[in-house]
């Protein structure tokens, strides 16, 4: 069922974006989010699932994860393996460093969001000593710059989201005007972020805030 955050954010990006259902999967059954749950091993937190029940992924890549692409179920689980297998590497940096392992990879990191060029967002459930079990990370693996909590629960991410959108630092582009209606699936349309320093503002503001 959605959630009253989950509504609130749909809305948003409605009101921005008359056409975002055409953009969107389908949202996923109760039985494919308790499989993509036994598959990682963790509960998920119950506003991922709400959302993902609305819709599973992206049909287009709309970036309204910040500028990020919002993963599918099947697309989680592999990039979830991908985490798994992967060797121990450490990471460029770490922001908070008494909050996040030193690591680049974990299996009990979930990712929900990926840029396309080796950058995710996840689910953090094995935070260092000062972390939050739930916590969402910044986790840059195609980028040299650190690692980073942008907030402490998926709630908060969506609180996040709204937040951005609202402000317009998360803003449309949408090109259709410049497409007739027959070819709009040509124009350039999604959310891009145009904060100032990339991740490393959004890891200060959650710094004051928390």
């Amino acid at each position: 069922m959605e959630t009253q955050l989950v509504k609130r954010l749909i809305g948003l990006f409605k009101s921005k974006l008359d056409i975002l259902d055409e953009f969107m999967n389908v949202g996923a059954t109760s039985n494919e989010i308790k499989d993509l749950e036994n598959f990682i091993g963790q509960k998920l937190p119950e506003s991922y699932t709400d959302l993902l029940q609305t819709y599973n992924g992206e049909k287009r890549i709309l970036c309204f994860m910040a500028g990020f692409g919002y993963l599918n179920i099947e697309e989680v689980k592999q990039e979830w393996e991908f985490f798994k297998n992967s060797p121990y590497c450490t990471p460029e940096g770490i922001t908070q460093k008494d909050k996040i392992k030193k690591t680049l990879y974990s299996d009990k990191r979930i990712p929900f969001g990926h840029d396309g060029s080796g950058n995710f967002l996840c689910i953090d459930f094995d935070p260092e000593t000062q972390g939050l079990a739930g916590q969402i990370l910044y986790l840059p693996a195609g980028d040299p710059e650190p690692i980073s909590v942008i907030a402490d629960n998926f709630d908060h991410f969506l609180l996040f989201l709204i937040e951005k959108i609202e402000s317009e630092e998360l803003k449309l582009i949408d090109e259709r005007e410049d497409w007739d209606e027959e070819d709009w699936e040509k124009a350039d349309i999604c959310f891009e972020k145009n904060w100032k320093n990339d991740w490393t503002d959004i890891a200060e503001e959650y710094n004051i805030k928390f």
